[in-house]
């Protein structure tokens, strides 16, 4: 048995983390649930720093991509980056994100 938030390990019979109070499962994650999920992605690097900064102060655990080598169809220069949360702090992650950049979009 595992506990699905802190991916502990427990013997048979136990029902609930003692540490997170979740509900254990039989396998780690459930299929489909594993690895990063991707909470943001865009050319902006202000922006992309700003997100980075919300989750930081949040802190929320993240990755962060940044390709500069991407070049449009009509050859212009065009960054591209991106932030992975564990699946679990996804919505958390999307919901800090959104939040930061709604008080910079005037009305």
């Amino acid at each position: 048995m595992f506990c699905p938030k802190c991916k502990a390990e427990y013997r048979a019979g136990i029902t609930r983390c003692p540490d997170c109070d979740e509900a254990l499962a039989s396998s780690k994650a459930p299929a489909g649930q594993v690895g990063p999920a991707l909470a943001w992605r865009g050319n902006d690097p202000v922006a992309f720093s700003r997100a980075l900064a919300a989750l930081r102060e949040h802190k929320i655990q993240s990755y962060q991509i940044d390709d500069h080598d991407q070049l449009s169809h009509i050859g212009a220069y065009r960054p591209s980056y991106g932030i992975f949360v564990r699946r679990e702090d996804v919505s958390r992650a999307e919901k800090v994100i959104r939040e930061t950049f709604a008080g910079l979009i005037p009305d």
